[in-house]
């Protein structure tokens, strides 16, 4: 049943992307470098990616501080999960996965890679329930996580469409579910995708609702409350043209969040920033700047590496093509290239909806 769901979806975000265009230079590294195996020391520096590829199956890789690409490998023990997000955490990466608990159930657990690269068998979140799922499933989900002053907080769509979310605590535990309303006149209380950042010692959360197209951001505060949702076009308006958007990232990047909406208008990718004042830029197309040949955009992954935006595309064609772009601190975007120019992933076909963490 699960399997079967999640590639309609995938035909479904297919259907919704549209076209946009793509430099086919590697970016800021040498494009015909070699994939290097993972080595021992400082093995999470840079851009941290777990793959979904099709069929049901994780697969990692790293791009180096320096470009190069480590080699790509499958970690099996994650090929029951349903989606998952990672951390980096004194120094090791941590995933958080959701897999099948039972036939209308499903469970969160967790991992650690190991220095030598192996990852822990996955086990259960103390403290954490099983989340319902309807008969029939509404929808995949996806989940954030982020550190926030030395603690691990993890958001997440349930199988319901309900945003929830918990606490790890210092014994290792986490605090049961919290549930995270919509805003009042939304219509629908069910999410469809989102994104987490820390910024400045507090959690913010950027997402999408499945009904009307919203973009909300809210912010976890260090004493555990709540702003209020705000929806990021009512501040910004709409961008032109602007279809639904189902995907984002957001990252803390100096002490601002950066936040890219993933639509299936065409202009495929739009780029705010959050100011530390709480003012918000206006919508930056991502589009003609770094990209020139069609495509279709399924979804994307990116995270805060080196006080840099890094950024990953998905596409929806058949091969599951990857491309990456850097937004530097002046501002400029790189030439966004082709992933698979560096690193290997003939084995597997990625999909959308992977994870991405800086180190």
């Amino acid at each position: 049943m699960w399997k079967t769901k999640r590639r309609r979806r995938g035909r479904v975000a297919s259907m919704m992307a549209a076209a946009v265009a793509l430099a086919a230079v590697m970016t800021a590294s040498p494009a015909g470098a070699a994939p290097r195996a993972a080595t021992a020391e400082a093995p999470t520096a840079g851009l941290n990616l777990m793959l979904n590829a099709d069929p049901w199956k994780v697969v990692q890789t790293r791009r180096a501080p320096d470009g190069t690409w480590d080699a790509a490998r499958e970690v099996p023990q994650f090929s029951s999960f349903y989606y998952w997000t990672t951390v980096i955490g004194s120094g090791q990466l941590r995933l958080f996965g959701l897999k099948p608990s039972g036939p209308l159930s499903m469970q969160f657990v967790q991992s650690t890679q190991q220095p030598d690269g192996s990852w822990s068998e996955p086990t259960p979140m103390k403290g954490l329930a099983e989340l319902p799922v309807p008969n029939p499933p509404l929808q995949r989900g996806r989940a954030g996580a982020a550190v926030v002053n030395g603690q691990v907080q993890l958001a997440a769509i349930a199988p319901s469409g309900r945003l929830v979310h918990t606490v790890e605590r210092p014994d290792g535990s986490w605090q049961p579910w919290g549930a995270i309303s919509a805003p009042p006149g939304i219509g629908s209380d069910t999410f469809y995708s989102l994104a987490t950042a820390e910024v400045n010692g507090e959690l913010h959360i950027v997402a999408t609702m499945r009904d009307n197209g919203s973009v909300l951001h809210t912010i976890r505060h260090a004493n555990g409350t709540w702003d209020g949702w705000g929806n990021i076009m009512g501040v910004n308006g709409t961008p032109s043209p602007w279809g639904s958007p189902h995907d984002v990232v957001a990252a803390g990047v100096n002490g601002q969040l950066q936040v890219a909406v993933v639509n299936n208008s065409q202009i495929a990718v739009y780029h705010t920033i959050r100011t530390s004042g709480g003012n918000w830029s206006g919508w930056g197309p991502i589009g003609q700047p770094i990209l020139v040949q069609p495509f279709y955009v399924c979804g994307a992954d990116g995270a805060n590496v080196n006080n840099e935006l890094q950024l990953v595309f998905e596409t929806c064609n058949e091969r599951g093509t990857l491309f990456h772009t850097i937004r530097h601190a002046n501002g400029s975007w790189d030439k966004a290239g082709n992933v698979q120019s560096a690193v290997d992933l003939s084995p597997w076909r990625p999909y959308s909806d992977g994870s991405a963490v800086g180190g």
